[in-house]
């Protein structure tokens, strides 16, 4: 499904709200509009996700502004459920199915990259609640944690154009 499409499909009374708050608060900078806009290959990223699920919401809606900044990402969102245990058995993390787990495909829709979970931020934020000082986490908290996932999402989606950007069977076939 497109974003507003599943964003749609939740319960309203759940953390459908959570959904449209985040992607409200995550509007991407000129600076961001203008790396994004300049990504020259397709990228195809398919977000197994739950509509009730709060770093899936943040993730889900940062993915998506990110999409929007350039018709060349197409991101559809699929929802976790049992039907989708055969594509999601080989993602497991740490013997479990997790959301969201986002699968970055090239134009021709072969597979390039795996992202599963939570972002770095969101789990030095979790062990600092849990561990406290044991946690030893180095990172001073994000002035803005909201913000910092979409910088995290923005610096994997850049990671993946560049894999494809300077992928030779690409290079040659773009002749670039």
């Amino acid at each position: 499904m497109t974003f507003p499409a599943f964003v749609a499909s939740g319960e309203p009374a759940g953390h459908h709200t959570q959904w449209h708050e985040r992607f409200g608060r995550l509007a991407l900078t000129p600076a961001q509009q203008q790396l994004v806009g300049g990504f020259v290959r397709e990228i195809n990223i398919l977000c197994v996700s739950g509509t009730w699920c709060g770093d899936c919401a943040l993730q889900g809606a940062a993915l998506a502004r990110i999409a929007e900044a350039n018709p060349r990402i197409h991101l559809r969102f699929l929802l976790k459920d049992d039907q989708q245990l055969d594509l999601l058995d080989p993602a497991k993390i740490n013997a479990g199915y997790r959301v969201p787990v986002t699968w970055f495909m090239a134009e021709d829709f072969e597979f390039v990259s795996f992202f599963g979970d939570r972002t770095l931020s969101r789990y030095r934020s979790m062990a600092r609640k849990a561990l406290g000082p044991a946690a030893n986490v180095l990172a001073p908290p994000p002035a803005d944690p909201v913000r910092e996932v979409l910088d995290e999402m923005l610096l994997e989606v850049e990671r993946v154009h560049l894999l494809l950007r300077l992928s030779g069977r690409f290079r040659e076939k773009h002749n670039d």
